[in-house]
């Protein structure tokens, strides 16, 4: 590992008012809490939206990384307005000096605030409000989104004035997907009823709409770049879906196991490729093969690939497990090939083998797989970061932006780099991905910091984009 884990311990306008709900406390992690006193432990972790950095929120301010290499920028601890106060949220926006974060203090441990923090004027220069707790950030170049339990509020950067609300249905999870690039923005969310999705088209509510994902709650939800695409996962854990987010239409159904598992973080890279990382030490790889897609067809007389929007497709019933995961894996990959070459010679013969086979087998299986290392037999790290208020679940993931190789930012205080090959044949079963390089990022003793080539990475100004565009007026002092 490029650092020593030694010593890490285990532990209406701006005054916007939320839809009705109440607070709920954050269920407590397993370790991280009652260590030695000036012990700093993680709250939050999340990549910038091209996956060049990556930030985390603890329990003394922030902390801000390089991705390739890892390498700390810096950190915010002492300015005034951090004074004991934990960052159990934060997001970066690209490279520029301006975050949206979520605070506490010792004295207010609900957080009804969104702060946005300009670095290059070492202050807060915005502040969002809420009467309910705030369980989510996210935000583009043009628009900031704060999620609450019930309702998601839209603002604009210019002059933070809230530009659409939506009422959503119990997100305590604080689901929220936001296309980082693309013009109009498009934002998707759980709402009513249980397993939809709403798409939101810029303030066009004519273009925006809602179809049926899941027959249970949704777990995760995540859009591509340009916000074309949407894949989604329920708290069964099962099968993960993607979408088009033009009419809802099912494209693509991924099978993740036969057993449930709480699916954490989604990421796409290039259209052609979705990770998943779950409650299991497993990280999935599946490639989003167009000949293998779920709209193949006809949509009207077979429900399970209609379009979401007139008929949901129900996640199947499990198989009884095989004794060896691994056989099950590569029989169902031969049969998946099996079936497609003889599904696309006939139209006839299609609509019959989607009548036979069971939905389970012709899910399209994991391209590739990365077991994380530094697990117990229960599938925990054995070094845990984490305060026991953290809003980290499960690690998060990012693809490298030309190579195939996969990040994942644990909150053991690892990132792990996995690289993958793309033409790998999938009769062979799944691929096992190698592991590039383990290193240890943050560590909860107050003086560790991993060391890099460089301790500055360039940034603009706030709004402004980073081939030049002005737009650093547009961030008032309030």
């Amino acid at each position: 590992m490029a650092s020593s884990a030694e010593e890490r311990g285990k532990d209406g306008q701006l005054a916007a008012s939320g839809a009705g709900g109440y607070a709920r406390e954050m269920p407590p992690t397993t370790s991280g809490a009652g260590g030695p006193p000036g012990n700093i432990y993680l709250l939050s972790s999340s990549f910038n939206q091209d996956y060049s950095c990556f930030v985390c929120g603890t329990t003394a301010g922030f902390r801000v990384y390089k991705a390739h290499p890892v390498e700390e920028v810096h950190r915010r601890e002492t300015p005034p307005a951090l004074a004991r106060k934990s960052v159990v949220m934060i997001e970066m926006l690209f490279k520029t000096n301006i975050f949206a974060m979520v605070t506490t203090t010792d004295d207010a441990q609900v957080p009804y605030k969104v702060h946005i923090w300009d670095d290059s004027k070492q202050k807060i220069v915005g502040e969002l409000r809420s009467r309910n707790e705030v369980k989510g950030v996210s935000l583009r170049r043009d628009i900031i989104v704060m999620i609450c339990e019930y309702a998601i509020y839209v603002y604009t950067c210019s002059k933070l004035e809230v530009i659409q609300h939506i009422t959503t249905i119990d997100n305590s999870r604080g689901l929220c997907a936001l296309s980082p690039t693309g013009d109009p923005w498009i934002l998707c969310c759980p709402v009513f009823p249980k397993g939809s999705i709403k798409v939101q088209v810029g303030k066009d509510n004519a273009a925006s709409h809602v179809f049926h994902a899941h027959e249970t709650a949704l777990a995760a939800i995540v859009l591509n770049e340009t916000g074309s695409l949407v894949a989604t996962a329920s708290e069964t854990g099962t099968v993960v879906k993607v979408f088009a987010t033009t009419d809802g239409q099912l494209l693509y159904r991924l099978r993740r196991g036969a057993a449930s598992a709480d699916i954490h973080c989604l990421t796409f890279w290039s259209d052609s490729f979705l990770a998943v990382a779950s409650s299991s030490s497993t990280i999935h790889i599946f490639k989003l093969d167009q000949d293998c897609s779920a709209k193949d067809g006809n949509d009207d007389d077979d429900a399970q690939f209609a379009s979401p929007i007139l008929a949901a497709a129900e996640d199947p019933a499990d198989p009884p497990p095989l004794e060896d995961a691994s056989l099950e894996s590569k029989l169902a990959s031969q049969i998946q090939q099996a079936v497609t070459k003889v599904a696309s010679r006939a139209e006839t013969v299609t609509n019959l083998v989607k009548g036979v086979v069971p939905s389970y087998l012709t899910d399209l299986r994991s391209f590739a797989q990365f077991r994380l290392p530094d697990m117990d037999s229960s599938g925990q790290p054995t070094v845990d970061a984490r305060n026991s208020q953290a809003r980290i679940f499960g690690p998060r993931l990012a693809f490298h932006p030309t190579e195939p190789r996969l990040s994942i930012l644990h909150y053991s205080g690892i990132l792990y780099e996995c690289t993958f090959k793309m033409d790998h044949d999938m009769a062979n079963g799944t691929q096992d991905c190698g592991l590039l390089r383990a290193t240890t990022w943050f560590a909860v003793r107050p003086d560790f910091k991993v060391q890099g080539p460089n301790t500055r990475v360039a940034t603009v100004a706030g709004g402004v984009g980073e081939d030049g565009d002005e737009g650093a007026e547009e961030w008032q002092l309030l």
